[in-house]
């Protein structure tokens, strides 16, 4: 017992074979009373000393660790939402998962950690969405679309505790009403709230979270975080999924040089095709389109203007950029469709109500 301390309860008499490796794991319970776990649990908080862990545990160990410890630790309900596993040791059980750690006496283990197989896979879904997947926002969260699933990405990300989880909502709004569960026509869309620390997955600081989209055609995504004493939204992002492929479309089309070289560069490079005028901000961060747009077309011809904007002398089209673009990883593109008569000049740039233009620009309009 001197000998195997700190795990002297683990012992036997002469007549068990305790020289052969692993002889004794195979007929005997060695660690009954998981005692063994607290060593476990300290090596885990030694090993990440600046990670939340999320463990699954068949004992009560975190309770003796020191206060500052305990609050790093957060028990998994099961282990599809465990990063790390420390399993009960009985009389030939076979573990399957990669083991990290393990304490022995005898030449048997009486307490391992285990990563669980679900982990593993987790850590490839992360870097598989992160490389292939399209970024449709990025609030709190990188918002990806992927292989017919919504996926939620962050890379500083830690669990919880029960008390601090929080819901996400998330709301698919189809392009066909009747397409809706009946329990979700009277809203105009169908509710995939979760419980984000239940039900995500965290993985070496980072963390995943997976829903499958259903396979009707959709509109948009409508997700975010609520917080629920103020009633105010956290984040949100309202994700048109038409207005995206648009955006997309639109963007690949630039950067082929089918719009040519842009006619105006300030706030936001313009271009000039034909009767389409394309907006474009590359790195573009979040807030650089809120502000409204305005677009004033002066005609070649005065008389071409509607009768409520002769006096004026150009036709106004102001525009917010959340109904005519979409922000599309790193790039804010928009595009505008102009007047079918001869335009003399152009003038455009954001402005805000009461207090200026952001960036002002004016061109001719090519003949």
């Amino acid at each position: 017992m001197a000998a195997l301390h700190p795990h002297q309860q683990v012992y036997f008499n002469a007549l068990a074979d305790t020289k052969t490796p692993g002889a004794l794991g195979e007929r005997y319970d060695l660690d009954h009373n998981r005692i063994a776990h607290l060593q476990m649990l300290e090596y885990l908080l030694a090993r990440y000393p600046d990670d939340t862990l999320r463990v699954f545990a068949e004992s009560q160990s975190r309770q003796i660790l020191p206060q500052s410890d305990r609050e790093r630790i957060t028990e998994a309900r099961n282990l599809n939402s465990a990063d790390y596993y420390i399993p009960y040791i009985g009389p030939r059980n076979v573990l399957k998962e990669t083991m990290l750690h393990s304490v022995e006496a005898y030449g048997s283990a009486i307490a391992i950690i285990v990563a669980p197989k679900n982990a593993t896979a987790n850590r490839a879904a992360y870097d598989d969405v992160k490389a292939n997947g399209t970024l449709l926002a990025r609030e709190t969260f990188d918002i990806y679309i992927h292989n017919g699933a919504i996926h939620y990405l962050r890379a500083d990300c830690k669990p919880l505790a029960t008390s601090a989880a929080f819901w996400v909502f998330m709301h698919i709004i189809p392009s066909d009403p009747m397409d809706l569960p009946a329990d979700g026509r009277e809203y105009g869309f169908e509710n995939r709230d979760f419980l984000f620390n239940e039900h995500a997955a965290f993985l070496d600081g980072k963390c995943i979270y997976k829903q499958v989209l259903p396979d009707y055609p959709i509109a948009r995504i409508r997700t975010g975080q609520n917080a629920m004493a103020s009633g105010v939204n956290e984040w949100l992002a309202d994700i048109d999924l038409a207005d995206r492929a648009a955006a997309q479309a639109l963007y690949e089309g630039i950067a082929a040089g089918d719009y040519g070289q842009p006619v105006a560069q300030s706030g936001f490079d313009v271009y000039l095709r034909g009767n389409s005028l394309a907006y474009l901000k590359e790195p573009c961060a979040s807030g650089d389109a809120n502000e409204r747009f305005f677009l004033h077309i002066f005609p070649a011809n005065p008389t071409d203007l509607p009768a409520n904007r002769r006096e004026a002398g150009f036709e106004n089209m102001d525009f917010q950029f959340a109904n005519h673009g979409a922000r599309i990883d790193d790039k804010c593109v928009a595009e505008r469709e102009l007047p079918d008569y001869a335009i003399d000049r152009i003038r455009t740039g954001q402005f805000v109500s009461g207090e200026g233009n952001l960036w002002r620009v004016e061109f001719p309009a090519p003949q």
